[in-house]
C-alpha cells in the first residue's frame, strides 16, 4: 500500500469513526433526557406501526445501541492503541461500524418510508414544533456511508483476527 493511500485510509477510518461517534454521542442528551424531538420521532413510528415498543422504550434502546457503537468505534480502539494491542483496533471498529450501519439503515428507512418524513422538528415552543430540518436524515446518511467504508477497510482485519484465533 502506498503511503498516500495509507494516509487516506487512516483518515477515513478514524475520521469516519469520530464523525459517527460525535453524531451518536451528541444525540444521547436528547434521547435520554426526554427531549420532544425523539419523543415526536418515536411516537410517530409507534402510531404508524402500532408497535408500542417504539415509545417510550425506543429512544433508550437506540441510544444504548449508539453508545455501544461509539465505544466500539472510538473508545476501545483508543484503549487498544494506548495499551499496544493494535491488532484489536480493526475488529472493534468493524463491529462498531456494523452496529452503526444497522442503526442508520433503520433510521434512513423510517425517514423515507413512514409518515416521519425527511424533515423532523428541531425547535419547539410550548410543546409544538416551530422549526423543521432535514439535518437528522442527512446525518444518518453520512454516518451510513462512513459505516460502510469502515466495514470495507476493516474487513481484512476481521479476517486476519479470525485466522489467528482458529
Amino acid at each position: 500500500m502506498t503511503q498516500a493511500k495509507s494516509k487516506i485510509e487512516t483518515t477515513i477510518l478514524w475520521g469516519g469513526a469520530l464523525f459517527i461517534s460525535a453524531i451518536f454521542l451528541d444525540s444521547l442528551r436528547f434521547k435520554f433526557a426526554g427531549h420532544p424531538t425523539p419523543e415526536h420521532i418515536f411516537t410517530t413510528l409507534r402510531e404508524w406501526s402500532g408497535i408500542g415498543l417504539f415509545f417510550p422504550a425506543g429512544p433508550w434502546i437506540i441510544g444504548l445501541g449508539e453508545l455501544a457503537a461509539s465505544i466500539l468505534l472510538i473508545g476501545l480502539p483508543v484503549i487498544f492503541l494506548l495499551t499496544n494491542k493494535k491488532d484489536l483496533i480493526g475488529l472493534s471498529q468493524f463491529l462498531g461500524a456494523v452496529a452503526a450501519f444497522g442503526i442508520m439503515s433503520g433510521a434512513i428507512l423510517f425517514h423515507l418510508f413512514t409518515p416521519l418524513g425527511i424533515q423532523t422538528p428541531v425547535e419547539w415552543d410550548a410543546g409544538s414544533p416551530t422549526k423543521y430540518s432535514a439535518a437528522l436524515f442527512y446525518s444518518a446518511c453520512a454516518s451510513w456511508v462512513f459505516a460502510v467504508l469502515i466495514m470495507i477497510f476493516r474487513r481484512s482485519n476481521v479476517e486476519e483476527f479470525m485466522r489467528s484465533s482458529a
